[in-house]
């Protein structure tokens, strides 16, 4: 099987659990800026999804054989290929699910801003919410998101890789 569509299946599936944790997440009402329990629960997710579709593909399509490399790349793209789908629901989820919570965020940093420096002026709170309202548009939060999910998949795999590898001993590299 081709290494891309082996990454588009498991990425998508991925995707999809990371959805579904997501939704059971928002629907119980818990408060992912206060709980790190879905931050936790979802990187388990990854890494294991990430461990178990290295090597379903280096078994069972690599003849049990896979570089460091091979496996870092895999990994890699099954991450690209999953936060791809999470930047669609992060789409959906700020237009439908939650409107209110860009607006949230904005309270957040102000507040937080106010904590950290209660002496700034008005015009410098006025320019820090600006950019975070900018950078809180559904736009950015895809990309941002993609490109996140995208290096921690790079991270995971990176250290996983070191544990799956199975290189071939008469291919030379």
């Amino acid at each position: 099987m081709d290494t891309r569509k082996f990454a588009m299946n498991y990425g998508s599936v991925l995707g999809l659990l990371l959805m579904l944790i997501a939704l059971t997440i928002w629907a119980l009402g818990v408060d992912e800026q206060r709980s790190v329990i879905p931050s936790i629960l979802n990187n388990m997710v990854i890494i294991g999804f990430l461990i178990y579709s290295i090597i379903q593909y280096r078994d069972n399509f690599n003849d049990g054989f896979i570089s460091y490399g091979g496996s870092l790349k895999l990994g890699t793209s099954v991450a690209f290929f999953s936060s791809i789908l999470m930047a669609f629901y992060t789409f959906i989820y700020i237009t439908y699910l939650d409107p209110d919570m860009l607006a949230n965020i904005l309270k957040t940093t102000e507040q937080a801003v106010l904590q950290t420096n209660p002496d700034i002026s008005e015009e410098e709170l006025d320019l820090a919410l600006e950019m975070t309202g900018k950078l809180t548009q559904p736009h950015w939060l895809m990309i941002m998101g993609v490109l996140s999910g995208t290096f921690m998949g790079f991270f995971f795999s990176a250290i996983i890789s070191f544990f799956v590898k199975n290189s071939d001993p008469n291919k030379i590299e």
